[in-house]
């Protein structure tokens, strides 16, 4: 039994709409990276189901979904290392509080 094309890419345009919430919605730093690896996780899903149902020969996209995952990792350490110094700071994650830095 084959899982259909149609069940990954709803499977990832319901993971994409969670992290589009998450960004929009969320207030802390942290909750905000975690929307953004979301939304490079679904774009990854939908990368590989294509590629599952296009052209199961080429193995550029499970290397272009492999280097999507270490790009968010590098992304989530960057993030987070950034969130602890402004903690550090100011003693809240808030991006609210944050305002001062536009500049």
């Amino acid at each position: 039994m084959t899982v259909p094309l149609t069940a990954y890419l709803v499977v990832g345009a319901l993971l994409f709409a969670i992290g589009v919430y998450t960004v929009i919605a969320q207030r802390s730093g942290v909750m905000i990276l975690m929307g953004v690896e979301v939304l490079l996780n679904a774009i990854g899903l939908n990368i590989v189901a294509f590629w599952r149902f296009t052209a199961p020969g080429d193995y550029s996209a499970q290397i272009f979904a492999i280097l999507i995952v270490t790009v968010g990792a590098v992304e989530m350490a960057i993030g987070l290392a950034l969130v602890m110094l402004l903690y550090r700071q100011r003693r809240s994650v808030d991006v609210d509080a944050y305002t001062d830095l536009r500049r």
